[in-house]
């Protein structure tokens, strides 16, 4: 398989298998502003132009933004969210999508930053990971499975940089005190088997991010690839958590 390399601090595309489903939660209408936060590639930034049709906007944002195209409806903003603001004015987007883009020193002052962004009204999403580790239901042998459990726990510190990787631990006392009048958070996991669309997605994510594992020789790299395109591997994903919070009037 060949995989496109990510720029270095770009967020992988963990979460967005989740995320295109679940943008049918917000209503999003044409012509409206949408702010995204954690682009990646541009695959859930392609499906929001699409819904908000060519008189809308949506400004996407991450450290790099070398693999986003800018159109007349997508304006891609590159920014080191540890040291500027995000873009925009007060009350300025109809809603606002964030999926954890890399570590924080300060998640919390971004996700004020993105409340005061956002309409009155407008639907705000965080999307990160929970601390829970992956499960590995079947594999060839024990050392196959030893492997594969090495791998994604590496695989999920070297994203998140810390336990968890997530925007907020208490994400109720956060919204309400910020003017949050709605919520809902719900977690989810996926059952993958190699071979699947799971097993290549994690595969082409290794690669990324293999100069930043430790203890994972090539041979491991490749013996994993291989897993990962084996039918008789069952493993859960990640743990996916999603925070929905609509702004008060």
């Amino acid at each position: 398989m060949t995989t496109t390399p990510l720029p270095a601090h770009t967020a992988p595309p963990l979460l967005d298998p989740i995320f295109l489903t679940d943008l049918d939660r917000l209503d999003i209408r044409t012509n409206q502003r949408i702010l995204e936060i954690g682009a990646g590639t541009g695959n859930i930034t392609a499906r929001l132009a699409q819904l908000v049709g060519r008189y809308g906007s949506v400004t996407a944002v991450d450290t790099d933004t070398s693999q986003l195209t800018p159109t007349s409806v997508i304006d891609p903003a590159a920014r080191d969210l540890d040291r500027e603001m995000l873009p925009g004015k007060l009350d300025s987007y109809d809603h606002i999508i964030a999926r954890w883009p890399h570590p924080l020193r300060d998640p919390i002052d971004v996700v004020e930053q993105m409340i005061a962004r956002l309409r009155p009204g407008g639907w705000l999403v965080l999307a990160d990971f929970t601390p829970t580790p992956p499960r590995i239901h079947r594999a060839p042998d024990n050392e196959d499975a030893t492997l594969i459990h090495a791998v994604m726990q590496q695989l999920h510190t070297t994203i998140t940089n810390r336990d968890g990787g997530t925007w907020t631990a208490d994400p109720e006392t956060l919204l309400l005190n910020n003017g949050m009048v709605q919520y809902c958070v719900h977690t989810t996991t996926e059952t993958w088997t190699g071979g699947g669309p799971g097993g290549r997605l994690v595969t082409g994510v290794v690669t990324h991010r293999r100069p930043h594992l430790t203890g994972i020789t090539d041979a491991d790299a490749d013996r994993f690839a291989a897993l990962m395109a084996d039918p008789t591997v069952l493993l859960s994903s990640y743990e996916r958590r999603f925070i929905h919070a609509r702004k008060g009037n």
